[in-house]
């Protein structure tokens, strides 16, 4: 059955002030890279591999899911000249899941650039069961607005825009069948770090 649940994340944190210190990326292995994770994005990636998969109870919100299938933009470069509008690869979507892929024993599907996030979507509809998608935060709007569109989906309305601050958020649609149109959207708050916040980002009201 094709996806019945997808869920997105933004990347964690990223290179920047945080709490008045700054932050420098880091790699897996502890070296430094402006395109990779800040140790409290490692943090944050390690909670969320707790919040997916609980070794012991229940996942932290019924609208949440352990995933099948995981998705996040390419972090190789490309000599591709269709990937010229493409802002160059990240790290940060694929570090953000790695340990809960690591902990689901699942590979990773980095297939498509940042910029190509409508042909993503396409092929996490296909996926089965439940999916999870790790993105930048800028595209994420348009990217649930390509899921709404590609299901068919006319009578719900998302947020407009993902706030720069915030990396605390699980966007969630759901379609029980695996087929026709999105029946809800939720956004959980996923309260792992400290400073995360409860609240949820408007959405505009349909029509």
């Amino acid at each position: 059955m094709p996806a019945t649940k997808i869920m997105v994340v933004r990347h964690a944190e990223k290179p920047a002030v945080y709490n008045g210190s700054s932050y420098t990326g880091v790699n897996a292995t502890g070296a430094s890279d402006p395109e990779s994770l800040v140790t409290l994005g490692w943090e944050r990636a390690g909670a969320l591999a707790a919040l997916f998969a609980p070794a012991r109870g229940s996942l932290q919100s019924p609208l949440l899911a352990t995933p099948a299938s995981l998705f996040a933009s390419d972090p190789s470069k490309s000599s591709d000249p269709d990937d010229a509008g493409d802002s160059g690869p990240s790290q940060r979507p694929y570090q953000t899941i790695s340990a809960l892929a690591a902990k689901l024993g699942i590979t990773i599907d980095t297939t498509f650039k940042k910029k190509k996030f409508a042909h993503m979507v396409t092929a996490a509809l296909a996926a089965p069961g439940t999916v999870l998608v790790s993105w930048q935060h800028e595209d994420i709007p348009s990217l649930g607005t390509e899921i709404l569109k590609q299901t068919g989906t006319t009578q719900l309305t998302l947020p407009s825009k993902w706030p720069g601050a915030r990396y605390d958020l699980v966007w969630v649609f759901d379609r029980p069948t695996g087929s026709g149109p999105i029946v809800a959207f939720n956004q959980v708050p996923q309260l792992l770090l400290a400073g995360d916040l409860d609240s949820i980002l408007p959405v505009p009201p349909l029509g």
